[in-house]
């Protein structure tokens, strides 16, 4: 009897104390797996906002037949050739109900873009040959005055198909030479004595 009364002092003497409230242990003595780790969250990287500014690209007004400046967004940096394939894009559906055009043909192929140098860019497109009169004139025009929208540019050279090539002014009157925004008064709004555009 004094045997099993021992054991049992014992017994309640190697038990859990059975605590009325939860009761903070100090970390040691705490058992390793049971412990909270800490969890860094790495957020992924997120691509940098796409930054735009806006170009000048020239387009007919069907009223008068002369150029009008709208305007489009591309990414910085901006550059003669970005505002060249906004030209080509053609006119929006908006700006096609604003009573807007482009004299250039649908497919025209921007095919490089030289310089510029001193003031002169050369621009490599394809043949414009389906065209012609008063609707090439316009075409070549509105390249010209959407290059030259670009700060460093005040002429343009054109080739067709890498091929160097006399272009008709708003005259007619076809050059090798640089064309400059004067050289297609006929078709800018603001020059001063604007002549009709021939046929």
């Amino acid at each position: 009897m004094l045997a099993l009364a021992c054991g049992a002092v014992l017994s309640a003497g190697c038990g859990v104390p059975d605590d009325e409230r939860p009761t903070a242990l100090p970390p040691d003595s705490v058992p390793f797996g049971l412990l909270a780790t800490s969890t860094t969250t790495t957020a992924r990287p997120q691509p940098p906002p796409v930054v735009e500014e806006l170009v000048p690209v020239y387009l007919v007004d069907n009223q008068s037949g002369q150029l009008v400046e709208v305007l489009r967004p591309v990414p910085v940096p901006a550059s003669v050739r970005r505002a060249l394939e906004e030209l080509l894009e053609g006119p929006s559906d908006a700006e096609l109900a604003g009573g807007l055009s482009s004299s250039l043909p649908s497919g025209t192929e921007l095919l490089g873009v030289e310089g510029p140098a001193a003031g002169v860019v050369t621009i490599d497109m394809s043949d414009l040959s389906g065209i012609a009169g008063a609707g090439q004139r316009l075409a070549l025009a509105q390249v010209v005055f959407t290059a030259t929208a670009a700060a460093d540019v005040d002429s343009v050279l054109f080739k067709f198909g890498g091929q160097p090539s006399e272009v008709p002014n708003d005259q007619g009157q076809s050059t090798s030479e640089p064309l400059r925004r004067e050289h297609f008064a006929a078709f800018d709004p603001e020059a001063p004595d604007v002549a009709a555009p021939g046929a």
